[in-house]
């Protein structure tokens, strides 16, 4: 099994950054899809450009820009590191269950890949994403009705935490019978083999 590492907003810390290239150790033979689907404005986005620069100067080569709106049979064999941008759950989700990403992820995951979610990318790895149509909902501007998440990992992630949202997180844990993992914009869930760790 590969890599998991599940983000707010990504390499926000050096503890993440650190920890990513832990996994990494030739990052010049490592190369990167960055998946803008969710994101406003895709590859274009202020954030985006930001993640791609940071790529750049921790290394690596080739950071190329996936669309699996655009591109749903995009061929991600060649990757060892996927970064899913953030942004619209609903949007990210659509296109990646009509794109079958969760057998590229898989796939990626098999032969010992990484990858690393930020915000709604990290919610859409567990079995749900429910969670956005609940607390501070996402706009469901495609009309999604199947919140199935692609149930790689057990946990419901909760990202960009705010203690002024618990009241409702914990209304969501009880309604639902399910623990939601709370992460703010400064921490990252890591899973690896047998490890299971909370970077901060």
């Amino acid at each position: 099994m590969g890599t998991i590492i599940l983000t707010s907003q990504g390499f926000s810390n050096q503890n993440i950054i650190d920890k990513f290239l832990s996994f990494v150790p030739n990052p010049r033979d490592a190369k990167v899809a960055m998946v803008t689907t969710a994101a406003r404005d895709k590859e274009t986005n202020k954030w985006v450009v930001i993640a791609r620069d940071q790529f750049i100067k921790l290394g690596f080569v080739t950071v190329d820009f996936v669309d699996i709106e655009i591109n749903p049979t995009a061929d991600f064999s060649a990757y060892t590191v996927a970064y899913v941008c953030g942004g619209n759950t609903f949007k990210l989700a659509y296109f990646s269950h009509q794109a079958n990403f969760k057998k590229s992820v898989e796939d990626l995951l098999v032969r010992g890949g990484i990858y690393i979610g930020l915000s709604a990318s990290s919610l859409l790895m567990g079995p749900s994403i429910e969670l956005a149509n609940e607390v501070t909902p996402d706009v469901n501007e495609i009309g999604v009705t199947d919140f199935t998440g692609f149930g790689i990992i057990p946990q419901i992630i909760y990202p960009h935490y705010d203690p002024a949202v618990e009241f409702d997180l914990q209304n969501f844990e009880s309604k639902h019978n399910v623990k939601v993992n709370r992460l703010t914009n400064d921490q990252a869930l890591v899973i690896s083999e047998n490890l299971v760790e909370m970077i901060g």
